[in-house]
């Protein structure tokens, strides 16, 4: 979070605490009633420290449309202690006709060395000015559905566009 973002989430939520606290305390209320809004506070603090990161525009594990332009890469390799596990970041557009409602995203993907060979294949062309199209394809080896490590990637190079003759 940035500098004012974490203080002023704790103010808004710690004010929010003690209004529930008023709640609690000092109303004549069911004690389900009374139950029900510290647990609405609760919840919704979870949610929304949650729901911060892709707010502020980190990185994502999800959001992989089938086909997508590839904008931008960065490869971090895991180091020999273990203790990083290292990513492959990705800054892509889902791939539209209508180039307006085209969003930049950023994605992290958990290092593998043959994704690493894909992406960095495709960075070497992107550098080249050479645009590349990123598409999702099916896992070919064994591996849960709920693994993040199935998603599997190929990259081509963009076709020309076709202009109207005139």
């Amino acid at each position: 979070m940035t500098g004012w973002a974490l203080p002023s989430f704790l103010a808004a939520f710690g004010l929010l605490g003690l209004m529930s606290l008023n709640v609690v305390l000092f109303t004549r209320f069911a004690w389900w009633v009374k139950l029900a809004a510290v647990a609405m506070v609760a919840a919704l603090g979870v949610m929304t420290w949650r729901a911060i990161p892709d707010l502020l525009g980190w990185p994502t594990h999800s959001g992989f449309a089938p086909r997508f332009n590839l904008n931008g890469i960065h490869i971090e390799e895991p180091d020999k202690s273990g203790v990083n596990k290292g990513a492959i970041y990705l800054w892509v557009t889902r791939f539209a006709t209508d180039s307006s409602a085209v969003v930049p995203r950023a994605l992290v993907l958990p290092f593998s060395p043959e994704l690493q060979l894909k992406v960095s294949a495709a960075g070497t062309k992107l550098r080249k000015n050479l645009p590349q199209l990123g598409e999702v394809v099916a896992p070919r080896g064994p591996g849960d559905n709920h693994s993040r490590q199935a998603l599997d990637l190929e990259f081509f190079d963009m076709p020309d566009p076709l202009f109207p003759e005139r």
